[in-house]
């Protein structure tokens, strides 16, 4: 098991390795740069200059890398290019929003997608199966920003004071603002998401269904209610839980577009503002914190599928899987 762990430990740490080099390097072949930023349309040479020196920009590429690298190392992600605050500070205040966000979408779409999955599955081809496939099928083909342009369209303009259309109130200053601001997001950020699960539980739980092991539980008279529960449920269970693993990574990651939709004042509105800035400490830090969230998800995943797939962990120790 520890084997196995530190494997995909180091996988990690690879790529996070391999996003950091990416986006910093990405960063500085951008066009312009935080002196341009800074100083606003048609700066001096001179002036630019003297940014970039105070800014430590001006040494080579290769010596800037390794000096971030070396200071993200020892626990030090800099500090902003232009609000001269530690980064980390400001993740601190940004990460909650982005987080709560995330937990509530995803938490009320995994509830969902099972049930509808479940149930579909349970009276397959009748008419409730066939409105949870062409509902989830609608739900895969609604990019999740139209979808919160709309509602922000319909709540901001139609159907006013009934739910907010933008703005955040923490939980702390008011719980029942807190909550009702987080419905609209959340509803937009999940629901191809809560589709996906739907319809990999109903797949899922339909193919077990028909194994040799389920017919013959039928046929030693087993009841069917536990069936469905004891075995089929079970087993189907399995390559659900890596979907939904995945989706958690992808509830994260989407707060970007939603945040900015929304104007929700989260890690995903401070990395566009910083990638528009060039504010390339706390660019490379925000995308280093939503891709090790998502690394770390899908590490949690793999050692749930270690540990609920038996066929996994004889494999593993056999030599046969890597």
């Amino acid at each position: 098991m520890l084997r196995y762990v530190g494997r995909r430990v180091a996988g990690l740490a690879l790529v996070l390795l391999i996003v950091l080099t990416l986006v910093f390097f990405m960063l500085r072949a951008a066009p312009g740069g935080p002196a341009e930023a800074y100083l606003g349309m048609n700066p001096t040479p001179e002036k630019v200059a003297e940014v970039e020196r105070r800014l430590g920009l001006d040494q080579p590429i290769w010596v800037q890398y390794g000096t971030f690298v070396g200071n993200l190392l020892a626990g030090d992600f800099g500090r902003s290019l232009f609000s001269d605050r530690p980064v980390i500070e400001i993740i601190a205040e940004r990460l909650p929003v982005t987080l709560e966000l995330s937990l509530i979408a995803f938490v009320f779409w995994v509830a969902a997608g099972l049930l509808a999955g479940a149930v579909a599955a349970r009276k397959r081809d009748s008419f409730l199966d066939g409105c949870v496939r062409v509902i989830s099928v609608i739900a895969l083909s609604i990019p999740s920003f139209w979808l919160g342009l709309v509602l922000v369209v319909v709540f901001g303009l139609y159907v006013q004071g009934v739910l907010p259309s933008s703005g955040w109130v923490r939980f702390g200053d008011d719980p029942i603002e807190n909550l009702r601001g987080v419905i609209l997001p959340a509803f937009a950020l999940g629901l191809g998401s809560g589709a996906i699960i739907a319809r990999t539980l109903r797949a899922s739980m339909i193919d077990t269904a028909q194994a040799d092991y389920v017919s013959f539980a039928r046929a030693m008279g087993m009841p069917e209610r536990r069936i469905l529960r004891r075995i089929t449920a079970r087993n189907a269970i399995i390559p659900t839980a890596t979907v939904i693993g995945l989706m958690l990574g992808v509830f994260i990651s989407g707060t970007v577009l939603v945040e900015n939709v929304f104007n929700l004042p989260g890690i995903g509105q401070t990395i566009v503002a910083a990638f528009k800035q060039h504010d390339y400490p706390l660019a490379i830090a925000c995308t280093l914190i939503t891709a090790t969230v998502f690394l770390v998800t899908n590490l949690i995943v793999d050692l749930l599928y270690f540990v609920l797939n038996p066929r996994i962990r004889a494999g593993f120790l056999n030599g046969t899987a890597r």
